[in-house]
């Protein structure tokens, strides 16, 4: 439900900082976010609703680590589709667990994975069935110098 009269706004520093706050904590209260923010409970809620009809709040989330799983090994795969085949190669990509993000990008390469396994031979197994559909160049991942996160609102 629109909520707002004003979807198209544009954001002002109050929003930006409601954001920023709950990225840092999606789980604080609207009124721990008000003190913070310096404005009343309901002000707070009122633009909260108003960002999420914007689209500027997507959706609320948790983080988890993927270890907790079982899933160790993170590499980013370049794949390069063959001729016809990168539609077939964006639904594959879409279609397989292991594929936590996947981008179209410009360049030599059509898309550029990030997968998420096991262990080295379930990389292999799953690579190997993008292979008749694209080239491959994997990147196992040794650290995350820096983590997802918003950039500077």
């Amino acid at each position: 439900m629109n909520r707002s009269r004003y979807v198209t706004r544009p954001l002002d520093s109050t929003d930006r900082a409601i954001i920023a706050a709950l990225t840092e904590n999606g789980r604080m209260t609207v009124r721990e976010l008000a003190a913070q923010i310096g404005l009343s409970s309901p002000s707070v809620t009122d633009r909260i609703h108003k960002l999420e009809d914007t689209g500027a709040i997507r959706g609320y989330t948790i983080a988890v680590d993927p270890t907790v799983f079982g899933l160790v090994i993170a590499a980013h795969v370049r794949m390069r589709a063959m001729p016809g085949e990168v539609k077939r190669l964006a639904q594959m990509l879409i279609d397989t667990p292991e594929v936590v993000e996947a981008d179209r990008v410009t360049g030599e390469d059509c898309f550029l994975a990030k997968f998420l396994v096991s262990d080295v031979h379930e990389l292999e197994t799953v690579i190997d069935r993008f292979l008749p559909f694209s080239s491959t160049d994997t990147a196992i991942i040794q650290s995350s110098t820096v983590v997802r996160r918003l950039p500077k609102l």
